[in-house]
C-alpha cells in the first residue's frame, strides 16, 4: 500500500474533522481511512468526491485528530515556511504588501499565531537575531522554539502586526502597545501587543488572551476545598481590601476574574479599572487606562468612587497614590479587589508600608491577601520515580521529568497552588504595632495558612510535580 498522493484540499480539513475521519494510505483501487464507525453513507460521498473506492480503519478520535494535525498542519507550516526561505531569503527583497491576505508577512503570522494557538501557548516571542528571526512560545510557563525565519522578512512582520494592532508603523525607537482580534476556528481570540527597541531590531511579544480556553470557576482555576471557603468568606464581606500577589504569569488575572465573576449579581455596581482591559465581562462596568488621553489609574479611580460603586477592582497596585485610594474606598464602604507584586501574603503588608501607606491605615483596610504560583505538573505519561535525596521532605521517593511525545519536556499542564491570609483583628493589631512580616506570618500559620512552599510540597509528594518547580517558585531563604 503506498502513501497518500491524493490533493488533500480535495477533502477540506473542516470536512475531515467534522466527519472524523484522516486519509492515511491509498492503493490504485481504493483509499484507507481512520474513520470512527463504519458509515455506508458517509462512504458514498467520499467516494463520489474523491472517485476512488473507500474503506474503512475503524480509530478512535485522538488517533483521527492526530492523523489530521500531521496531514494539514505540518504540511502547511512546511509549504509556508519552505517558500518564505526559498522566495524571500535576499535581503533587499522589497516585493512584499501587508495588507494582502497571500503575502508572506501575512501567510507567516497567521501560522505563528495559530500554531501558538493549539499549542495553548500564553505568549509570543518574535526576535530578531544577526541572521534571523527567532520565533519561541510560552507554554506551560516555559519558552521552546517554534521556528526560524529569514531576517528578510522581519521589517514586513512587525509592519504588519502594527497594522492590525494599531500601532505607529514609523515609530521604532519606542516601545508600543497594542491588541488586535484573531479568527481561529470561528472564535475571536483577543492577541495583546507589546513591541520594544532592542539592538537588534524591534522585539515583538503577543499575548494570547483565548477567553474560551480558562474556566472563570473556582474549579476551573484550581480553588477548592479549605481554600474556596475562605475566598467565599472574603468576598461575602460588605467591604474591605483583598489583594492577589505572584509574579507576572501565576494566574493574578484569571483569579480576580473568577472572583468577579462569583460576586457579580443585578443588584450591585461592579466597576474596574485596568490596564489593559484583558477580558471583557458583561453586565460590569470596565474602565481602561489610556496615557494618551491623561487617563490614568488615579484619575480612572476617583472617577469611579462618583459613580456610586459596591464593588471596585483595580487591575494592579502600582504606587503610593493608587494604594492610598484603594485603602481609602475600602475604609469607607467598598469592597476593594487588586493585584499586588510581592512573593508571599504576608509581604503585601510590607509592601503596602514601603509604599507610604500608613500602618494603622493598611490593618484599617486590608481584609485578606490570596497568593498564588502555577506550578507545572508532570506528564502521566513519561515520569520516572526515583529515590528521594532531598531532606526537606520525608517521602522515600519522588518523580522527576523526563519527556515524551505527549508533553512539554516532561511536564504537562499547571496547577495553582494558593497561600490564603485572613487578616483578622489579632493580625490587623500586630500591623498597627508595625510587628515584623515573620511574627505576622508565623500567627497567621498558627490559623491555618497554608504557605505556598508546604502547597508544592504536597504536590512533590504525591507525584504531581518536582523539586525543581519548588526551587523555581520558592524563595527559600528563611522559608524551609
Amino acid at each position: 500500500m503506498n502513501k497518500l498522493s491524493l490533493n488533500i484540499e480535495k477533502l477540506g480539513e473542516n470536512y475531515c474533522r467534522k466527519n472524523f475521519i484522516a486519509p492515511i494510505s491509498e492503493t490504485s483501487d481504493y483509499i484507507l481511512f481512520l474513520s470512527l464507525r463504519d458509515d455506508e453513507l458517509l462512504r458514498y460521498n467520499l467516494r463520489n468526491k474523491l472517485k476512488k473506492d473507500i474503506k474503512f480503519k475503524i480509530s478512535t478520535a485522538d488517533e483521527i485528530n492526530n492523523s489530521l494535525d500531521e496531514i494539514y498542519k505540518n504540511d502547511l507550516r512546511s509549504s509556508i515556511i519552505t517558500d518564505i526561505n526559498s522566495k524571500y531569503s535576499d535581503i533587499e527583497t522589497s516585493d512584499y504588501d501587508e495588507e494582502k491576505e497571500d503575502s508572506p508577512a501575512v501567510r507567516v503570522l497567521n501560522l505563528i499565531l495559530s500554531e501558538s494557538i493549539e499549542k495553548s501557548a500564553s505568549d509570543i516571542h518574535i526576535e530578531p537575531r544577526f541572521s534571523n528571526i527567532r520565533v519561541r512560545i510560552r507554554v506551560d510557563g516555559s519558552l521552546e522554539e517554534l521556528f526560524e525565519l529569514p531576517l528578510s522578512i522581519f521589517p514586513h512582520l512587525v509592519t504588519r502586526v502594527k497594522i492590525l494592532s494599531g500601532l505607529d508603523i514609523s515609530e521604532k525607537r519606542l516601545p508600543q502597545d497594542g491588541r488586535f482580534t484573531f479568527k481561529f476556528n470561528d472564535d475571536d481570540i483577543d492577541i495583546r501587543v507589546a513591541t520594544t527597541p532592542t539592538g537588534s531590531g524591534e522585539k515583538i511579544v503577543l499575548r494570547i488572551l483565548d477567553i474560551q480556553r480558562i474556566s472563570y470557576t473556582p474549579e476551573g482555576i484550581g480553588l477548592y476545598g479549605d481554600n474556596l471557603d475562605k475566598v467565599i468568606n472574603l468576598i461575602s464581606q460588605p467591604s474591605g481590601l483583598i489583594l492577589i500577589c505572584g509574579p507576572t504569569s501565576s494566574g493574578k488575572t484569571s483569579t480576580l476574574y473568577t472572583i468577579l465573576r462569583k460576586i457579580q449579581n443585578k443588584n450591585i455596581n461592579i466597576m474596574t479599572i485596568e490596564d489593559p482591559i484583558e477580558y471583557k465581562i458583561d453586565g460590569i462596568n470596565q474602565i481602561e487606562v489610556n496615557p494618551n488621553t491623561g487617563l490614568s489609574f488615579e484619575k480612572g479611580l476617583k472617577a469611579i468612587l462618583r459613580m456610586d460603586p459596591d464593588k471596585i477592582m483595580i487591575g494592579e497596585i502600582r504606587n503610593k497614590d493608587t494604594a492610598h485610594i484603594a485603602i481609602s474606598s475600602s475604609i469607607t464602604g467598598h469592597l476593594v479587589l487588586s493585584t499586588l507584586h510581592t512573593e508571599s501574603s504576608p509581604a503585601s503588608i510590607g509592601r503596602l508600608v514601603d509604599m507610604g501607606i500608613e500602618p494603622y491605615l493598611v490593618s484599617a483596610g486590608l481584609i485578606g491577601v490570596i497568593s498564588q504560583r502555577l506550578i507545572r505538573k508532570l506528564c502521566p505519561h513519561c515520569k520516572e520515580k526515583i529515590k528521594n535525596t532531598n531532606p526537606i521532605l520525608g517521602s522515600e521517593y519522588v518523580y522527576r521529568a523526563v519527556g515524551c511525545s505527549h508533553c512539554n519536556s516532561g511536564y504537562l499542564g499547571r496547577i495553582a497552588v494558593f497561600e490564603i491570609m485572613i487578616v483578622d483583628s489579632e493580625i490587623k493589631e500586630m500591623i498597627t504595632n508595625k510587628s515584623s512580616i515573620n511574627k505576622i506570618k508565623k500567627v497567621a500559620i498558627d490559623k491555618g495558612m497554608n504557605t505556598l512552599s508546604s502547597e508544592i510540597l504536597k504536590l512533590i509528594e504525591v507525584g504531581e510535580t518536582t523539586f525543581e518547580e519548588f526551587y523555581k517558585n520558592i524563595h527559600t531563604v528563611g522559608e524551609i
